[in-house]
């Protein structure tokens, strides 16, 4: 029985998984890299580029917590910046590029502001980690990107409990969208 590169990280995942410590990381974004590089006629990778949705999930770790998602965006798409609140993340493109920019937080007489500390493009076989508080934006740079995202929990009850922030548009901070 052959084994595909999606159960090949699942199981590098599952052996790896410690909760967030460096050892997590490295083992983790090893392990995204080689599925990032995944041959796009394996059948399940043909057919998410196919079908072109938005999000799927790939698997969730009942017992970890982990949760493996594939998300393709469409040119232009720009999610404005965001962070996980006390989850944490690994974004490994598998095909296109998406221009990540990453952002600190500074504090002055009680108002709060975003400084950018930069951007870069993120290329297929790329993969970058974000974690807990680490605020960044992306935008689809090609004709459609196809992106694995693992994220350390369900983010939906990080948005539910309020720690997951997303932070407004603003021209004088991010220059003009496109």
């Amino acid at each position: 029985m052959a084994n595909d590169s999606l159960k090949q990280c699942i199981a590098a995942l599952k052996a790896n998984w410690q909760g967030l410590d460096t050892l997590s990381i490295v083992r983790c974004r090893e392990a995204l890299g080689k599925l990032a590089i995944s041959n796009s006629a394996e059948a399940w990778l043909a057919d998410l580029h196919g079908r072109k949705e938005p999000s799927v999930e790939l698997y969730r770790s009942n017992d970890k917590g982990f949760i493996l998602l594939a998300h393709v965006e469409p040119r232009g798409l720009y999610r404005q910046p965001h962070n996980h609140g006390a989850g944490w993340v690994f974004y490994a493109l598998q095909f296109g590029e998406v221009e990540m920019s990453t952002y600190g937080v500074f504090r002055q007489g009680g108002r709060e502001q975003l400084v950018s500390r930069g951007d870069y493009s993120m290329k297929p076989g790329d993969c970058s980690a974000f974690l807990p508080g680490d605020i960044h934006d992306t935008r689809c740079r090609s004709e459609y990107s196809l992106m694995f995202r693992l994220t350390s929990c369900d983010f939906s009850e990080e948005k539910r409990a309020g720690r997951l922030k997303i932070f407004p548009e603003t021209a004088s901070i991010w220059g003009t969208p496109e």
